[in-house]
């Protein structure tokens, strides 16, 4: 994690954004491991209040490593005051080990990285919710 010189405004923020923060809903389904999850839009309706009230902000970059076939997320959490941290996650989109750099798959991995970003940076939790088979 890379973060900016100071963070003592940014730790006393995201504390009490923390404090404020519901989790997730489970909402969404992934059919091919029968299983519920936190969709991007789940994750962002649970932080923008408490994140915009506490002056708290994000923004997430996408790249591709062509050669090495990973998609990277980078998430960064803004203070009003300029302070900031920051942290990567990458994966490879496809199957069976071999890299599937096709726009849906990129789209598809970096949708789930910034989930993820934005859940371990933020210290958001999820929830499950019942959802019909």
């Amino acid at each position: 994690m890379n973060t900016s010189d100071t963070l003592d405004q940014l730790a006393t923020a995201l504390a009490t954004a923390q404090a404020s923060l519901g989790p997730a809903i489970k909402g969404a389904r992934n059919p091919h491991f029968r299983s519920s999850y936190a969709d991007l839009a789940s994750v962002v309706e649970a932080m923008r209040e408490p994140f915009t009230t506490n002056g708290l902000s994000w923004v997430q970059a996408p790249s591709v490593d062509v050669a090495s076939g990973l998609v990277t997320v980078s998430t960064r959490i803004l203070h009003t005051s300029g302070q900031w941290l920051e942290a990567s996650v990458s994966a490879m989109p496809g199957r069976g080990g071999k890299a599937d750099l096709s726009p849906q798959a990129v789209g598809s991995a970096v949708t789930y990285l910034r989930r993820y970003g934005l859940q371990a940076l933020s210290g958001l939790p999820q929830l499950d919710r019942m959802i019909a088979q």
